[in-house]
């Protein structure tokens, strides 16, 4: 992983980052208040040899104080010394227990020794550094006494005495608490970046080009106020995700110039990738430009488009395979330019009817009569329904459910579909997270523009960008004697208007935020959708 990819991870989970770093903070402050608070008091000795009238004497003691000095340090928490200093503050303890609570070190380069003790106890612990201090001065001078002379040969003398220590020590709650939240964010991060190379789910464009070199041909967003209505494209015309579905058209337009593109399979790697939303929003997309679309459900084990519609399902492209009805008793129009072709009843050899010569003719037969057939599809790898059919259509659309289908699922369905010689036509991100589908850019009239103007207009009359609303006289349109022409809809005289034309439509339209207007003598039928008028 590269440093983006880690600052990429970081930004996606910092939530869970900061809450991780918060409780890490929070259990480091409570177990800092649960001890006991500690005390620490510090008394210093000097070591040095008495005597010595010439230089070079005196050389030779301070040579061996050094190295002597060292074994002073261990012998002040032996027994040998602590024994003595239980005894006379008759402290209820052992040696070796004392011992944990002493610590003498000596300065770099120095004769001197520090004994440092940590209590609990405020006052006791002033007076066990200073008699640890006397003893051992004391057991130094028996150890290295001259019995002879009776003179030591070491001295030890206290140079500075303890003293009650005016505060705690310990437990140092802000150092505890600094390290907890320290530690808490790392652990966080950690976690993060383990999900990040464990979970394989597809979850943006980036996860799809370790697995296939095939083009996103457009990323759909995911929106929860649509997915009770997900034919967004006559619910939401001029909404983005509306646009995700022209600009698939378009790609699809120019993947002709690589060869003829009239029958396109939608398909998915596993169930809930909404292919049959992408189908059916593609259909419609597609009849915007006056071509004659033909929309067959081809999943035979869960079809769902007659019932999205409104349509009868209970007769259809089964009832044709099989040989009880013409296929033009069977096509239901709907919606103007596109003709609809249920699955009809569910067979019990979806796969055996699909790879017949009988879907292969009928196939043929359809495709001299419109621009565009689409076939929604089973998944390809719970059953092989799919990548049959796939050898009588002329390409396919593999839909990418974001946060349900992972990496090695999308790897397997392109499999399937390139041990059959399938073309796949190019990829589908559907259901993109908003902070994975980046900014959704606006233009011209569409709804999130104009509440954009509404809210801010007061800074662009102060700017001087034009008059307010009030200020604009609205200009009289007589429906009979317009036809609307938006950058994605052709109103071809002999047919009805279509869904993002008449969306658009209405009186007292401000010129400046309509598409095209131009005169249209014979019409006179132009209508409004609900919510429009």
């Amino acid at each position: 992983m590269e440093l983006s990819n880690y600052v990429t991870v970081v930004r996606k989970h910092w939530v869970v980052i900061a809450l991780i770093g918060l409780l890490g903070l929070g259990a480091a402050y409570g177990y800092s208040k649960s001890l006991p608070a500690t005390y620490r008091a510090t008394s210093s000795v000097f070591v040095s040899v008495p005597g010595g009238a010439s230089v070079g004497e005196r050389v030779q003691g301070a040579t061996y104080v050094d190295t002597r000095v060292e074994s002073y340090a261990l012998l002040a928490t032996s027994p040998f010394v602590l024994d003595p200093v239980i005894e006379d503050l008759d402290l209820s303890m052992t040696a070796r227990t004392l011992a944990r609570s002493v610590t003498v070190t000596r300065p770099l380069n120095t004769e001197f020794l520090e004994i440092r003790v940590i209590s609990e106890n405020r006052e006791r612990v002033a007076d066990v550094a200073n008699a640890v201090s006397l003893e051992l001065a004391r057991a130094v001078a028996e150890l290295e006494g001259d019995v002879a002379g009776d003179q030591p040969t070491v001295q030890l003398t206290v140079v500075a005495t303890a003293t009650p220590p005016a505060f705690a020590f310990g437990p140092n709650t802000k150092l505890n608490s600094a390290t907890g939240l320290a530690g808490g964010l790392a652990l966080g991060v950690v976690l993060a970046l383990t999900r990040t190379m464990v979970d394989t789910r597809i979850r943006s464009a980036k996860d799809l080009r370790p697995v296939t070199g095939a083009a996103v041909l457009t990323s759909v967003r995911h929106d929860r106020k649509t997915a009770k209505d997900p034919l967004v494209m006559r619910s939401d015309p001029l909404g983005d995700q509306a646009e995700a579905y022209r600009r698939l058209r378009t790609n699809l337009r120019f993947l002709n110039l690589a060869g003829p593109s009239r029958s396109i399979m939608v398909t998915s790697a596993i169930p809930n990738e909404g292919k049959s939303t992408i189908a059916l929003n593609l259909a419609v997309a597609m009849a915007e430009g006056s071509s004659r679309i033909l929309l067959i459900d081809a999943d035979l084990r869960r079809p769902s488009v007659a019932r999205q519609l409104g349509l009868e399902g209970a007769v259809g492209l089964t009832t044709v395979l099989i040989g009880e009805a013409a296929v033009e008793d069977v096509i239901q129009p709907w919606g103007g330019a596109i003709d609809v072709l249920p699955a009809g009843q569910i067979p019990p050899n979806p796969s055996e009817l699909l790879d017949s010569a009988a879907m292969s003719g009928l196939l043929r037969r359809l495709g001299a009569r419109y621009d565009t057939i689409l076939l929604d599809t089973s998944p390809l790898l719970p059953v092989t329904d799919a990548a049959a059919l796939s050898r009588f259509v002329d390409g396919a659309l593999l839909v990418v459910g974001c946060q349900t289908v992972h990496r090695h699922q999308v790897a397997e369905a392109l499999g399937s579909l390139a041990a059959v010689d399938a073309r796949v036509l190019g990829l589908v991100l559907n259901q993109v997270p908003r902070r994975e589908s980046g900014s959704t850019y606006v233009y011209g009239s569409s709804p999130r523009a104009t509440a954009k103007w509404w809210t801010f207009g007061w800074l662009r009359r102060r700017a001087g960008a034009g008059p307010s609303q009030a200020e604009r006289a609205p200009v009289a349109v007589d429906p009979a004697l317009v036809e609307v022409h938006t950058p994605h809809a052709e109103v071809d005289p002999a047919h009805e208007p279509t869904p993002a034309a008449t969306a658009i439509t209405r009186p007292g339209l401000w010129p400046t935020e309509s598409a095209e207007f131009r005169a249209h003598p014979d019409r006179s039928d132009l209508s409004f959708p609900p919510g429009n008028e």
